[in-house]
């Protein structure tokens, strides 16, 4: 004797199934919602304990755009054996005058802090992050004119992307000391190259 099961009874006792699975997987109204960041940062976070994690991550990131960037620049390029595009130089440096700009917003709204040292050193990173700013944004600008075959501009702001790395080594950029030499010697290479371009 064959049992014949008509398919609306299984699509029918499939679909209660779905249901009943789906009704005890919804949450009570009594369940706690998950913790998050916000919950984590808490009101009773001071603004140092703040600064001293934000700080962490900057470094960390700073140093990360950084060397992007440098891998960007002609030397760079050499020493990857890679073909030097300045379109390339201009994505990273735009990349980290982002990463600068996200740490620079951040850190200017901590508050209140506790300790006046915790205060001064997030003040001294805003001129940091400020100076990391003004490399990165005439890096990218020199690369853009480049690419427009304006070699004189592009001289002009990789001459002002080395001077605010003066300011940045002299204002907290002790962590990323080798990684500020080596963009050095990277501007000072292309600002060569562009001297030679226009001649």
């Amino acid at each position: 004797m064959r049992i014949h099961i008509r398919p609306q009874i299984v699509l029918l006792t499939f679909a209660v199934l779905i249901v009943a699975a789906a009704g005890c997987m919804v949450p009570s109204a009594s369940t706690p919602p998950p913790a998050g960041p916000t919950a984590a940062m808490g009101a009773h976070k001071t603004g140092d304990a703040v600064f001293l994690s934000l700080y962490d991550t900057a470094q960390s990131d700073i140093a990360a755009a950084l060397e992007r960037m440098n891998r960007h620049f002609p030397v760079g390029a050499a020493t990857r054996n890679a073909p030097y595009l300045a379109s390339e130089l201009r994505s990273s440096a735009l990349d980290l005058k982002a990463t600068a700009d996200a740490y620079h917003t951040s850190m200017i709204k901590i508050t209140p802090f506790q300790e006046r040292e915790k205060e001064y050193a997030r003040n001294e990173y805003l001129k940091y992050l400020s100076s990391i700013r003004k490399i990165a944004g005439n890096t990218a600008d020199a690369a853009g004119a480049e690419m427009d075959l304006q070699f004189g501009l592009a001289q002009n702001y990789a001459e002002a992307a080395r001077n605010a790395l003066k300011d940045a080594e002299s204002t907290g950029g002790a962590g990323h000391r080798d990684l500020l030499r080596a963009t050095g010697i990277s501007l000072d290479d292309y600002i060569q190259k562009m001297r030679e371009k226009r001649a």
